[in-house]
């Protein structure tokens, strides 16, 4: 009596390049469906910015670990599928250095954006945002970010097309240091052509003693309240809204961020950082891992509380 050979199992489909490699997968992160992430393409940044959280002491941030453009393709496209993901947030370094494979990679997602320094130019993406740091008016962003970037950054924003259907804003992350040009700033930039203002607020360490951070939440109220303020001069300008603003005042921030992120709604954001030997790491937070939550100052944290509060689903826009 002959017996019959099981049926041969097809050979599991491997994705190679245009040379025929294989191309490495993403690292297991998890099996968690997360709506929105970020990603950091490059270690690699031309400023040196103070309250830069990317290149602190905790996160993956060697310059050396890199991830060629396809693979790093590949696997956006893997984790895209694996994850859910709607949104991505491109960001570094500075991500316009690789700036064909982020207008690449955002064509993978149904909504993205981009968080850029400015310095290599606006880059043109119809529908999509792209959101410039600058953190102050010229002489306390230049102290931050370098001199003469401020110009740099006006001369970008002014050569481009307005009318290209980008949406680009202008992010200012206020800290301790830099908190007394909040209203300098905005008469500096509010006739630029750009589509609005966005604040945040700086996100210290744990044991952060920098002249950047309040010593507490009490100390940066007034800060938020001189926010608020703007708001209602200039409410088209500035898309921070008041009522995520309110929730980050010390009477209730808590509740949003715990004192370890506990109550945290980014902390269903995933972070994609390179790491050692060029393999997406997934930090602590969107911050990196030494976070001080119950000091933390990510409008991010606030908005999505806020939205959710009011039922309604809204897309990360800006950190």
């Amino acid at each position: 009596m002959t017996t019959k050979a099981p049926p041969s199992q097809p050979a599991a489909h491997v994705e190679t390049d245009e040379t025929g490699r294989a191309l490495r997968s993403p690292p297991d992160l998890g099996t968690g469906q997360h709506r929105s992430a970020l990603v950091n393409v490059t270690n690699v940044c031309n400023l040196s910015c103070k309250h830069c959280f990317v290149f602190r002491d905790e996160n993956p941030k060697d310059a050396r670990d890199k991830i060629d453009d396809v693979t790093l393709l590949h696997q956006l496209r893997v984790l895209r599928d694996r994850h859910g993901i709607e949104f991505m947030l491109f960001m570094g370094g500075e991500p316009m250095i690789r700036r064909d494979v982020v207008l690449e990679g955002m064509k993978l997602f149904p909504m993205s954006a981009i968080v850029t320094n400015g310095t290599y130019g606006i880059p043109s993406v119809p529908g999509r945002i792209v959101t410039v740091s600058l953190d102050g008016p010229e002489a306390p962003n230049d102290a931050i970010r370098g001199e003469g970037v401020f110009q740099k950054v006006k001369e970008a924003i002014h050569a481009r097309d307005p009318d290209d259907g980008t949406v680009v804003l202008i992010q200012m992350a206020v800290t301790h240091a830099n908190e007394s040009g909040l209203e300098e700033f905005v008469e500096a930039v509010r006739d630029w052509p750009i589509d609005g203002l966005t604040f945040t607020f700086y996100v210290p360490t744990r044991d952060d003693r920098t002249d950047l951070v309040w010593k507490d939440l009490r100390e940066r109220d007034p800060v938020v309240e001189r926010l608020i303020a703007l708001k209602r001069s200039h409410p088209g300008l500035i898309k921070s809204n008041i009522g995520a603003l309110e929730l980050m005042l010390s009477d209730v921030a808590l509740r949003y961020t715990g004192e370890r992120g506990e109550p945290c709604r980014v902390r269903n954001t995933l972070p994609l950082f390179i790491g050692r030997g060029g393999e997406f790491e997934r930090p602590f937070c969107c911050y990196g891992n030494d976070v001080d939550c119950a000091r933390c100052g990510a409008y991010g944290v606030f908005n999505t509380a806020y939205h959710q509060m009011q039922d309604r689903r809204e897309p990360m826009l800006q950190g």
